[in-house]
């Protein structure tokens, strides 16, 4: 049934600045353009001061550049990063601290609140970690390490700052060979009949030459044996180790040997550095090691981080998929296991500003479980935990202490809704501090009683709030859209609810053309989520752009949370197991049904698409359903056996369908999921597209679908952009994410025409 009063979210719209002249008319705003994309500017990882006044943030801006080659120069657009600095108390316009093409992010403040440390990445070089002082001054490079320095985090006395660093198994091997430490890892490197470090450590490469600042790690250990193809079995192994190293052939003997967009054929392992905070200072490696710890920040006393780190160490990284608690002495390097409990896996601590508590997320129920994750804290030096969040049903994240330390603070999605929650140490009951239905809290930080958000709304794609730490009567502080905005047309959002006959709710909300005419009939465009444990709604930042430009072509454009959506417990997030099609499918169709009622919906002008998970269902649907004039698939999973060998998401098999595709009880369900089954049903036009190097999902199964298709004679075109990853739509190349919102709205009007 359909609920008789929908929802309704209004979008905040900017009003277009008076005249100066009393007889001139204003412009009239103008609907969202394609090309508007460059105008978006997105605020980032804001970091209140120690007392309050001030907030650090980034904004990550899209820039022309002129793109020069022997040949010819042409125009471009790339991602800028910055810091920006306001006062809280909103009486200053907000300044810009760095500037350049390097890209600047992750500020912190040292505890005096004098210093910001930050990460710069240049081009082509390994990010660094760098200090700038706020008085005035230029910023001074803290790090040069080879492998880069990231994640930086001031101790509580401000002497010292801690940073992590990503270094490859050679790095790993040598600087262990060079203390004359055990060199091999606890775990099996897992290649056959082989052990582990019986060559030399070819794969580290010998850059003394070209940079003497760089530690001489390559002389150090074992001299490297004789390299022959002819000569002795040692000899030969040693000829091919060095072939791996050089990255021809490139062996694989892991499990998990597909990353983003590169294959790798060992993990990267993450290393935990202290530095004084001084000019010249050299770093101390907290950590050295095979382990792979992860996700660290400073215990109150100084002396010590916490972290999340391997549950059984003795199993390859690929293997352990739980975690545990951690607590490491600085100055010894020493390990020990602060919590770990069976079943639970974790993330995110951070001490407590008292030095009693440490906050964490935690999931119990396994390594595949749908349970979400809850806030939880236990004391510093060890003992019983208490959960802060057991019946929120919310999976929740970025946990940060108020600095009284009575709260935790923490986001997590909710039915549509991206609200912020604050949880109370002596309660089980926790807070939402966002009144707002509309707004999604992408970031934020709370300091000396101030709260500072950046928020997404229908209105605004991103802007940073400031208020009380309670969330009550947030203010804005930036205008880095709202500038721009005042001159645009905007569609707000309609929120509507359905219940299915099995008794599913679902959520869905449309979006009418910016000039809208209730006389006219417009095109329907349903677009599906990704996931399938994504959600989406009014505050939800990766789409602002998209749904407005549809909006903006005439498009009602409608949106939905089928079931396996995040967002909504549980119970929800588990009912598409073993059921990737028929049940989220029937949703979303049950939305576009009613939508399709309204007398403002041409019913013969009906569009489909969606990416990833959606890319999936969009085609899944139309070897279901004719009701779609045209779809779009964008780098989806179209045959479920093949996924599991090309996509690193792989895991969403025994996840989903509770075990792999030799199984004769699983594979017969994931044939039956796979719309690669059902492509002979297929009559809708299609236009199919993928990155070159998405390997999340994988392109093989998309080239097997336009194959088919193509074959079978039907109206299909595929599209592949070099260089792309899954993360294409969100945080590829600008003018690849623009191409791709022309060409798919392009490719609907050849059978739908102009409105």
């Amino acid at each position: 049934m359909r609920n008789s009063r929908p929802l309704l979210f209004l979008a905040a719209l900017c009003v277009a600045s008076l005249p100066v002249l009393r007889s001139a008319e204003p412009a009239a705003p103008t609907p969202i353009t394609a090309a508007d994309l460059f105008n978006i500017k997105t605020v980032e990882t804001p970091a209140l001061s120690p007392d309050g006044k001030w907030v650090a943030y980034v904004v990550r801006s899209i820039e022309r550049t002129t793109v020069s080659s022997e040949a010819s120069a042409k125009e471009d657009w790339i991602y800028r990063t910055q810091l920006w600095l306001a006062a809280t108390d909103g009486q200053t316009s907000p300044r810009q601290l760095t500037f350049g093409a390097a890209r600047n992010s992750s500020p912190a403040w040292s505890p005096a609140g004098d210093r910001l440390a930050f990460v710069r990445n240049v081009e082509k070089e390994k990010p660094q970690v760098y200090i700038l002082p706020i008085s005035g001054g230029e910023a001074m490079p803290l790090t040069k390490t080879e492998t880069g320095a990231i994640n930086p985090r001031w101790s509580p006395d401000g002497t010292r700052i801690l940073f992590t660093s990503s270094l490859s198994y050679a790095q790993v091997r040598a600087a262990l060979e060079k203390k004359s430490a055990e060199a091999a890892p606890t775990w099996s490197n897992e290649k056959p009949r082989r052990k582990p470090n019986d060559t030399a450590n070819w794969g580290l490469k010998d850059d003394k030459a070209k940079d003497a600042k760089k530690p001489d790690l390559s002389a150090v250990g074992p001299a490297k044996a004789d390299a022959k193809p002819d000569g002795s079995l040692q000899e030969t192994r040693e000829w091919l180790a060095k072939n791996e190293a050089d990255g021809n052939p490139r062996v694989m003997d892991r499990l998990n040997f597909l990353a983003e967009g590169d294959l790798q054929g060992d993990p990267d392992l993450n290393q935990f550095y202290a530095v004084d905070a001084k000019e010249g200072a050299e770093p101390q490696a907290i950590t050295m090691g095979y382990e792979g710890y992860a996700a660290a920040s400073w215990l109150a006393d100084g002396k010590g981080i916490v972290c999340v780190g391997p549950r059984d160490p003795k199993l390859h990284p690929d293997r352990d998929r739980l975690s545990s608690l951690y607590t490491i002495d600085v100055a010894t390097g020493a390990a020990k296991v602060l919590l770990e409990e069976p079943g639970c896996n974790y993330a995110g601590p951070v001490a407590s500003p008292d030095g009693k508590w440490i906050a964490y997320a935690v999931a119990t129920g396994g390594e595949l479980s749908f349970n979400q994750a809850m806030v939880a804290i236990v004391p510093a030096g060890g003992g019983t935990p208490k959960m802060l969040t057991p019946d929120l049903d919310r999976a929740v994240a970025g946990l940060k202490w108020s600095s009284d330390a009575k709260f935790v603070y923490f986001t997590a999605p909710d039915r549509g809704r991206f609200p912020l929650y604050r949880a109370a140490v002596d309660q089980t009951v926790p807070e939402t501090l966002t009144a707002q239905t509309d707004w999604g809290v992408n970031a934020f930080d709370v300091r000396a009683g101030l709260l500072v958000q950046a928020v997404t709304n229908p209105g605004n794609p991103s802007e940073l709030y400031r208020g009380p730490a309670d969330g009550k009567l947030p203010q804005p502080l930036t205008r880095g859209n709202s500038a721009w905005l005042q001159d645009r047309k905007l569609s707000p959002y309609e929120g509507h609810r359905l219940v299915q006959a099995d008794g599913i709710m679902v959520d869905y909300w449309t979006i009418k053309p910016a000039n809208f005419d209730p006389k006219k009939k417009y095109p329907l465009l349903v677009n599906i989520h990704g996931g399938p444990s994504a959600m989406w709604g009014p505050g939800e930042a990766s789409m602002w752009h998209e749904f407005q430009f549809y909006a903006a072509r005439g498009y009602v454009v409608m949106f939905a949370n089928p079931r396996g959506s995040g967002g909504y417990g549980k119970d929800f997030q588990r009912a598409n197991f073993k059921d990737w099609g028929i049940g989220p499918a029937s949703d979303v169709l049950a939305a576009a049904s009613f939508t399709a009622k309204e007398t403002y919906i041409d019913k013969d002008r009906q569009v489909l698409t969606g990416g990833s998970y959606g890319g999936y269902l969009t085609a899944w649907i139309i070897g279901h359903d004719n009701r779609f004039k045209a779809a779009v698939a964008q780098r989806g999973v179209y045959d479920l056996s093949t996924f599991f060998g090309e996509g690193n998401a792989w895991f969403l098999l025994p996840l989903y369908w509770g075990g792999y595709p030799w199984q004769k009880d699983v594979r017969p369900l994931l044939d039956r999921d796979s719309p690669l089954t059902y492509v002979d049903n297929i009559k809708t036009p299609l236009l199919i597209q993928h990155g070159d190097v998405d390997f999340r999902t994988g392109f093989v199964q998309s080239q097997v679908l336009y194959k088919s298709l193509k074959q079978l004679g039907r109206d299909v075109e595929y599209v592949r952009y070099p260089r792309a990853t899954h993360e294409l739509s969100r945080s590829g190349e600008p003018k690849q994410r623009l191409d791709t919102l022309v060409r798919y709205e392009e490719f609907f009007r050849r059978y739908i025409g102009e409105n």
